[in-house]
């Protein structure tokens, strides 16, 4: 099974509402007028897409933060320019990130739900998404309208997820949990989260070391990672970065991820654009990261032929 992770695309739009400008909107407006501009080229998506076409993925998982205020035109475009890859419900998954909860009138009036909503088996969360006999999607939301961009999955949703994945006879072989925030980060990048992060990440992290090998697809911080927490050894968490983002220090290339999946094996494949060129850099390999009995020979075109 291939799967395609993109995260952090952050489509923009200018307004100005003087009607809005004492709420949480105008201030990420200012924002994005200093920066946000600059920071996110637009005008490469089409590109994004292509090259996410050109892979032939079994499905496609976006792990949040489409938008950058949460505007209805912002929403609009976004699942304009994403609609080659949005085809089939089946086989796409979309979770929001804390972007796209950006104020509390668009969480009011659903906003992320009636553009992606129909990305995922249930408008509440958490749910477990099938995606074969041996594969399933978790997903968690734990965003939040707030004046900062730390999130908190909620106990109840919490305590929910914890019954989906102890039923036996609907924990899958190979889990997959889908989350806009990471519980943990690379050292490279844990300053950086820790002023944006998930506040009740050390209860969630407990929760995940205890529930066996588990894929974490995330965003919310702008880089690719592939790594294994210290204190959630059973899971690999992975980050697809922004695929639009301008880097100018070489040192976050804008991509997203490429995850194939073949029986216990797991590989991970980070598509950057170097500026002028598409470029792909393994970040992880391990054939035997899923129990041994866990999963019975499946046989997969795609990963005996490749790209």
């Amino acid at each position: 099974m291939r799967i395609v992770h993109l995260s952090d695309i952050h489509v923009w739009r200018y307004t100005f509402n003087p009607l809005r400008i004492l709420n949480k909107r105008a201030i990420g407006m200012a924002g994005l007028v200093l920066r946000r501009a600059r920071k996110f080229r637009l005008e490469r998506l089409r590109a994004v897409v292509d090259r996410v076409l050109s892979l032939d993925a079994d499905h496609i998982l976006i792990t949040g933060d489409l938008t950058t205020t949460a505007l209805t035109a912002e929403f609009r475009d976004a699942r304009s320019a994403l609609a080659d890859l949005l085809v089939d419900p089946a086989r796409a998954t979309v979770i929001p990130g804390n972007h796209d909860r950006y104020t509390t009138g668009s969480v009011r009036r659903q906003h992320f739900e009636t553009w992606f909503g129909d990305f995922g088996p249930s408008r509440t969360y958490p749910w477990l998404r099938p995606l074969d006999d041996h594969t399933a999607i978790l997903g968690l939301d734990a965003t939040r309208s707030h004046i900062s961009a730390t999130g908190r999955l909620p106990s109840d949703q919490l305590a929910a997820a914890r019954a989906l994945v102890e039923d036996a006879d609907r924990h899958p072989e190979r889990l997959i949990i889908a989350c806009h925030y990471p519980v943990a980060a690379p050292p490279t990048y844990a300053a950086e989260l820790d002023h944006k992060r998930m506040k009740n990440a050390p209860e969630v992290r407990s929760w995940l070391a205890g529930i066996g090998p588990h894929l974490f697809c995330c965003g919310h911080v702008h880089a690719a990672w592939a790594f294994v927490p210290p204190d959630v050894p059973n899971q690999l968490c992975l980050n697809a970065g922004a695929p639009l983002l301008r880097d100018r220090t070489g040192l976050r290339p804008p991509g997203f991820l490429e995850i194939v999946l073949h029986d216990r094996d797991v590989s991970v494949i980070h598509h950057a654009w170097s500026g002028t060129e598409w470029t792909m850099k393994p970040l992880w390999q391990d054939p035997q990261f899923f129990p041994p009995d866990a999963i019975s020979a499946e046989v997969s075109q795609h990963v005996e032929t490749g790209p």
